[in-house]
């Protein structure tokens, strides 16, 4: 079965959600979310979206043997500092990540491709905006 949409996020999740140093910056594991969870007010913490899904192979009868996957990660913090320091552990948990199984799900690689930072005026955030792209052995 091919690793798409929120199956990848499964992954993600358990990349973020055992670094205590990234769950100490945001309060906890439980602020690590989809983004579909927000609609206008996100709070503190990190969310993650699946942005798109490429399936290599798919012109023939057999599986696709890769997925690409891209990312996008938001950091949402009070703080500027807080939300770059925020940033920065995610990006050095997933950029480049080490080829391996992370619940269930076998990444093959994950790298960095491009960051924005933006303020949320509304709910008064500062946030990073993270885009990876990752390849999922099916």
């Amino acid at each position: 079965m091919a690793a798409i949409g929120l199956e990848t996020g499964k992954a993600i999740f358990n990349i973020l959600s055992g670094d205590s140093t990234l769950t100490t910056l945001i309060g906890g594991a439980g602020n690590i979310q989809p983004s579909a969870i927000y609609t206008k007010s996100p709070k503190e913490g990190v969310y993650y979206d699946i942005l798109g899904v490429d399936n290599e192979n798919t012109k023939t009868s057999a599986k696709a043997g890769l997925t690409k996957v891209t990312l996008q990660i938001e950091s949402f913090m009070a703080k500027y500092s807080d939300a770059i320091e925020v940033a920065v552990r995610v990006q050095h948990l997933l950029d480049k990540v080490s080829e391996g199984t992370y619940n269930t799900i076998k990444i093959q690689s994950c790298v960095l491709e491009s960051q924005t930072t933006d303020f949320d005026g509304e709910n008064k955030f500062y946030y990073i905006e993270s885009t990876y792209r990752l390849r999922i052995i099916n």
